[in-house]
């Protein structure tokens, strides 16, 4: 296992991603002939109890659906879990709002063969996203010591409850998607990528990818992950890069502040490439102070910082958003803490 410490901390990094093997699977997609719609919230009249499915996942709560004759609709909270119910609904019921909770019913799967909302940039509508950087100290807290794996997932269900979040020394996203219900967004290197809760937000087919940053340090490439997400609701899209930058030097290799600006000038070419001039959103662990030439090379070009705690951060577009609130989070037994920030798209 690769590691790397910044000096004064215990911040140790696994460059080396683990495989998928000996993880469970991502559960299957629901049955081909059982589709589902969503009402915006959840329904004020719910229907009536047809069982329980033990998950977080909402995939596995349709297809616990799809298995049972009796449902016709599922409640579904990333927080609590899934409940099955009799109702079925058409669409414009009333609903109510208690925290992720969504109302999702079996409809005509050629009801749902339009393009994805948002794959044309046109939505429009009110949008408010809350965004985390997070940090998740895999090595320690997920393989050296698992009792500390659930404080971690607990505080991502329980307190963070992300729509979006950039996650770094993170070996197994299958993992975090089992014990939280969120689902991968983006394509993960280096240990870090970005993941979603699939109630709320939906990836833009063909945009999920990652870049090396050409900024090198001890323990091998360092990259940019990103992916053009959709709100459910609105229809509305943003592009989310998230990152880890190197921290030390060895193997023949340097890192210092100088490469981290190589690393940041590569990055926002990337960013600039991808997404143009559409809203964008930035998270990682930058192992830098915001006074560098890397993070301010973003402040000097169009992004506003949001929130930073010692190396952690998020940015965002300053033409795009509006920063509503921010703030950070509890470490839950990871060296980092994570940072939050809840953003309007103007």
């Amino acid at each position: 296992m690769l590691r790397e410490a910044i000096s004064g901390t215990s911040d140790i990094l696994c460059t080396c991603e683990r495989g998928e093997d000996g993880n469970p699977s991502p559960p299957p997609p629901p049955a081909e002939s059982t589709c589902y719609a969503e009402l915006s919230g959840l329904a004020e009249d719910e229907g009536g109890a047809v069982g329980e499915v033990d998950t977080r996942s909402l995939s596995e709560c349709q297809r616990g659906c799809s298995e049972n004759a009796e449902c016709n609709s599922i409640s579904f909270c990333r927080e609590w879990g899934c409940w099955m119910k009799s109702r079925s609904f058409s669409g414009g019921e009333p609903t109510q709002t208690k925290g992720s909770c969504r109302t999702y019913f079996k409809t005509s799967c050629a009801a749902t063969t339009t393009a994805p909302a948002g794959t044309g940039g046109s939505g429009s509508g009110y949008f408010k996203l809350r965004v985390v950087s997070y940090n998740i100290y895999w090595w320690n807290a997920f393989d050296q010591n698992p009792w500390k794996s659930e404080q971690i997932i607990a505080n991502i269900n329980n307190k963070l409850v992300p729509d979006a979040i950039g996650l770094q020394e993170c070996d197994s996203p299958s993992r975090i998607q089992d014990s939280t219900g969120l689902a991968r967004a983006s394509r993960f290197a280096g240990a870090q990528g970005v993941m979603m809760d699939p109630a709320r937000l939906r990836a833009v087919p063909g945009t999920s990818g990652s870049e090396d940053l050409r900024a090198t340090g001890k323990w091998g490439p360092r990259h940019v992950t990103y992916v053009q997400l959709a709100d459910r609701d609105t229809g509305r899209t943003f592009w989310i890069f998230n990152t880890h930058w190197c921290v030390a030097s060895g193997n023949g290799r340097t890192c210092n502040e100088g490469v981290r600006y190589t690393g940041a000038k590569n990055m926002l070419n990337v960013i600039r490439e991808k997404a143009g001039d559409s809203p964008v959103v930035v998270t990682g662990d930058f192992n830098a102070n915001m006074n560098e030439r890397g993070p301010q090379h973003f402040l000097q070009n169009g992004f506003k910082l949001a929130i930073v705690e010692w190396v952690d951060a998020i940015f965002y577009s300053e033409r795009h958003w509006n920063l509503v609130a921010q703030g950070k989070g509890d470490r839950a037994q990871s060296d980092h803490r994570p940072v939050y920030a809840e953003l309007e798209l103007l």
